[in-house]
């Protein structure tokens, strides 16, 4: 058995609250102001070439397309500010807080909501198609599920993304800035060509080249990676040095911020403060009593069929996540304070909870001669609590569990041939759409009856805090 046993769910750090304001940063990502991040359709045309992005007319009961080109003028971002804040729309809203308002403090008031509301109604809602430009359904169900995150495109829209962006790393953040833009100035229910991310993402992660068949969630990781890269805030990373995995007179809370403090020192982002947790693994020898901790950080987390469950049918995310964090036996690991090989105890607690929750569903099971999808039925709610999986962190991202289910991407067919859609929420009208490559179609998501029926299909699932909406 491998002697590492930290999460496989690591990824680049994040931010702590202290040493944020201390940068004078915010603590969380910014809700911000909705006239100012939603340009009219006729602005943001002006503003981005997309020659990468080729659009096309698709009706939902048709699949054939119509490509057409667009004739634009190229702006710098930061003039897109420029355009927005001089609109009519904006000037009227004077009333309405600055952009760099935090989530908890954004308010609006009841003819400041009514504007906003009869605004929408004249901008596309982003509901968009995305081709299939050779086997990649995998990615365009991705995408899908992350261009209806709340909050989380705006700073791609307005170029709010742009005072991180690391001139060596940012084609994929370009890219995807470029892909949100176009997306919202879509009409509704038309298609385009997503050749440009694409294009970003082989070039970061090389093994994405060509047309063929690829996993979701692997992309998935490699995009956020790339966004998280290109927009890494820390210029000059702390040295690599060995964290000490015993309190020696301290507290839980101390060690954990200091974990958390030293992977901000090496990578800190806009990805990472809306998808980044911590959590703490424990292990405790059963012979000596002795336990160590470290704090690793995670921006999905894999629930994976355990052997006994593979013989039931039905499963539900609640007992996946209760199997991720239930304590286990470990039979041979190496203790340092015995300083040999003993029977300990591990476990795994979820610390610091992320705004955006990214649950990824083992069903490709690998084995040394046979290998299969496990099409188990997997019950999940609209509405997730996340306090009960919670325990013993004070952590202030602890104290709002509340998440709403906001995206599924979902896997038909076999291990050796199949193919990825998206279900998702549309942030501005909080409606559902079933996104099939070009297609696309509202759906009405309590008929799925997705927590008392379960479905066999969701590979990933996406739920926000419902503070975000």
């Amino acid at each position: 058995m491998k002697q590492n046993l930290y999460s496989n769910n690591q990824r680049p750090p994040s931010t702590t609250k202290d040493k944020m304001q201390a940068q004078g940063l915010p603590n969380y990502p910014l809700l911000l102001n909705k006239t100012q991040s939603t340009p009219s359709s006729q602005e943001i045309k002006q503003s981005y070439p997309y020659s990468s992005y080729g659009t096309s007319t698709i009706t939902t009961q048709q699949q054939q397309s119509r490509p057409y080109e667009q004739n634009t003028q190229k702006l710098n971002p930061y003039q897109i500010n420029s355009q927005q804040s001089s609109s009519a729309m904006t000037n009227s809203l004077s009333t309405t807080q600055k952009t760099n308002s935090t989530i908890s403090s954004m308010s609006q008031s009841q003819p400041e909501q009514q504007q906003y509301q009869k605004y929408m109604q004249n901008v596309s809602k982003g509901i968009c198609g995305l081709r299939n430009i050779g086997n990649t359904c995998f990615m365009n169900s991705v995408l899908q599920c992350l261009l209806n995150l709340p909050a989380f495109n705006e700073h791609f829209l307005n170029g709010d993304y742009l005072k991180d962006l690391n001139s060596k790393n940012s084609s994929v953040p370009n890219e995807y800035s470029k892909l949100v833009s176009t997306v919202r100035s879509t009409p509704n229910f038309q298609s385009i060509a997503p050749y440009g991310i694409k294009s970003a993402v082989e070039n970061v992660m090389p093994c994405f080249r060509g047309y063929a068949q690829q996993d979701a969630q692997e992309f998935l990781v490699a995009l956020l990676d790339g966004l998280s890269l290109g927009l890494n805030r820390v210029k000059y990373k702390s040295s690599y040095k060995e964290m000490n995995d015993n309190l020696n007179g301290r507290n839980l809370q101390d060690l954990s911020k200091e974990w958390w403090d030293y992977s901000k020192s090496r990578e800190n982002s806009l990805v990472l403060d809306y998808f980044q947790g911590q959590l703490l693994h424990t292990i405790k020898c059963s012979y000596c009593s002795n336990s160590s901790y470290a704090f690793d950080t995670f921006l999905d987390t894999s629930l994976a069929f355990t052997r006994a469950f593979k013989i039931l049918e039905d499963m539900d995310l609640d007992r996946l996540l209760d199997k991720y964090v239930i304590e286990e036996t470990i039979d041979d690991y190496y203790c340092s304070k015995c300083k040999k090989h003993q029977k300990v105890k591990r476990k795994f607690t979820i610390w610091r909870l992320p705004h955006i929750l990214m649950f990824h569903i083992k069903r490709f099971d690998y084995r040394r001669f046979s290998s299969d999808k496990l099409n188990h039925r997997v019950k999940f709610p609209l509405e997730l609590d996340m306090s009960k999986f919670i325990q013993d962190s004070l952590d202030q991202s602890t104290k709002n569990c509340q998440y709403s289910l906001c995206g599924i991407v979902n896997h038909s067919g076999t291990l050796y041939g199949g193919h990825y859609t998206a279900d998702s929420l549309n942030p501005f009208n909080l409606k559902w759409y079933r996104y099939n490559d070009s297609d696309v179609r509202e759906i009405d998501v309590k008929q799925q009856r997705y927590d008392t029926d379960g479905s066999s299909s969701p590979y990933i699932l996406f739920y926000a805090r419902k503070s975000l909406y």
